[in-house]
């Protein structure tokens, strides 16, 4: 088994480009505060700006006892080692990019609707990535949110462990682990947080008391 339920939460914490904190502050707060799975997501980086930054996210990561989930670009995650990928619907086969990253490397993949779950390959992805709860500042094209009524829905008719993303509070926290999610994703509940590292903590103390 290349990832479980547990290795996916309480908190997935999915890296920020455009907040005010650079991206290895980020990554480092939220290490700080128990985070185990980090994604690198950067949609403007050029491919060597991106994989200078994968490096270095996981070596701290690494040191960490962490995983380096590395966003959409499949190259640059097989070529340093990444500890996974996750895709978007339109980021191509997801039986070939199973076949491009091989057997061992976590692959995540982002659903919206149930169809999308019903087309996925049997035994291709590790986990999925479910959502928008809400709107989001971060991702404006996301699809329509599905509110914690269609989240469960999804999670329910998933067949691997599902984290919740897509506007995603603290206040979110208990009812989305008693619908079932592995673990939440967020982005600016950490990112813009004033303090990082007490926000990811918040999270992580959230879910255990549920």
């Amino acid at each position: 088994m290349r990832i479980t339920a547990q290795d996916l939460g309480p908190v997935y914490f999915v890296t920020d480009a455009g907040a005010s904190a650079p991206v290895v502050d980020q990554v480092r707060a939220a290490l700080a505060a128990g985070v185990r799975i980090i994604q690198l997501r950067d949609k403007q980086a050029s491919d060597a700006a991106f994989e200078a930054q994968a490096r270095a996210l996981l070596k701290m990561t690494r040191g960490a006892g962490a995983r380096l989930i590395v966003n959409d670009r499949v190259d640059i995650a097989c070529r340093i080692g990444a500890d996974g990928v996750h895709v978007g619907q339109g980021d191509g086969d997801i039986a070939g990019i199973r076949g491009a990253i091989g057997p061992d490397m976590v692959l995540g993949l982002s659903v919206e609707t149930e169809p999308q779950i019903g087309s996925i390959p049997p035994d291709s992805v590790d986990y999925l990535g479910v959502g928008p709860l809400r709107d989001t500042a971060t991702k404006p094209d996301a699809a329509a949110p599905l509110g914690m009524d269609g989240m469960a829905r999804l999670i329910a008719a998933a067949p691997v462990p599902c984290v919740a993303i897509g506007g995603i509070v603290r206040a979110d926290v208990a009812a989305l682990r008693t619908i079932g999610a592995a673990g939440v994703a967020v982005v600016s509940a950490i990112s813009r947080a004033e303090h990082m590292k007490g926000a990811a903590r918040a999270l992580i103390t959230a879910w255990r008391q549920t």
